[in-house]
């Protein structure tokens, strides 16, 4: 099976899209199109389902997915290995600020696994600067926050939304509800704002940051009330749900998006392994979710 086709699929699998995977491979997106059109009648089946603009993965293009990961990853093993690779410049890895104290280590860690005499450099921006700086080449790889049910990247985790207050100073029994929310272009901010409007509570909006760290210390100074990832809420906080009043939060997706042709150190085998040291590397969340997302002991015991 070409190896370059191969290449586009798994880029739209990444990217989520035809134009942003044909600018990532260097290709128009007439002669992607042609690509995938060409790997279908290769493979015989139907890979791509189409609601208007919308095109996701069929169920054959998912299982095509993993496949094709593997063979690449096997290709760009033997190639790395005949050429003896090490990388003349530091791996350039993005990471929104949300991530950075929990889970950005342990990336760096994975990679130094596999390349022990690696550097890096660190761009804390949000998902959708982080995106853009991954195409334009800025950027080796990123972390990136997605919808749960998203397909783009390479899996790491599920996050919890979840409601965040000062338990010294007990903002959320205020009326209006004081927030402070991350920036617009958070998921988080729109999913909050959404959420306390449908549930009829007033509210105020006090401040926006894309800095989690600051989130952090306006909510613990009082405030008021954040909206954001379980794994950003520290042991200062207290987390809220329908016992405290308040609507639950979608869940976030953490994934990986790479860019193979920017460095030779990087490639869906280094992918895959950073995804094995993430998944091993957390354990349950020992902070208060709300009882929709804890299990139920009768029916685990089952």
């Amino acid at each position: 099976m070409d190896a370059d086709l191969l290449r586009s699929f798994v880029s739209f699998a990444e990217c989520g899209s035809f134009n942003r995977a044909a600018d990532r491979v260097g290709r128009t997106p007439s002669a992607f199109s042609m690509q995938m059109k060409r790997l279908e009648e290769t493979v015989g089946q139907k890979l791509f389902s189409r609601e208007g603009r919308n095109v996701t993965l069929t169920n054959d293009g998912i299982t095509l997915v993993g496949y094709a990961r593997r063979i690449l990853s096997l290709q760009d093993e033997a190639r790395e290995s005949i050429r003896g690779e090490t990388g003349s410049r530091p791996v350039r890895i993005g990471c929104p600020d949300d991530y950075a104290e929990k889970i950005l280590p342990v990336i760096l860690r994975a990679i130094r696994d596999i390349h022990p005499g690696v550097q890096f450099f660190i761009s804390i921006n949000p998902t959708i600067i982080l995106r853009r700086m991954l195409d334009q080449g800025e950027l080796d790889l990123t972390l990136i926050s997605r919808s749960e049910k998203g397909e783009e990247g390479y899996f790491l985790r599920r996050e919890a939304g979840v409601w965040a207050t000062s338990p010294q100073h007990q903002q959320h029994l205020n009326n209006p509800l004081p927030l402070v929310l991350p920036a617009e272009d958070c998921k988080f901010h729109a999913w909050a704002i959404d959420a306390i409007s449908k549930s009829g509570r007033a509210f105020q909006l006090l401040a926006t940051t894309r800095q989690a760290a600051s989130l952090l210390h306006l909510v613990r100074d009082g405030l008021g009330v954040a909206a954001l990832a379980a794994i950003t809420v520290n042991d200062s906080l207290q987390i809220l749900d329908h016992r405290d009043g308040f609507p639950p939060l979608p869940a976030v997706g953490i994934a990986l998006l790479i860019n193979e042709a920017a460095h030779p150190l990087i490639n869906r085998q280094l992918a895959s392994h950073i995804q094995l040291r993430v998944s091993d590397a957390f354990e349950p969340a020992k902070t208060r979710l709300p009882d929709s997302m804890t299990p139920n002991p009768d029916i685990s015991a089952q």
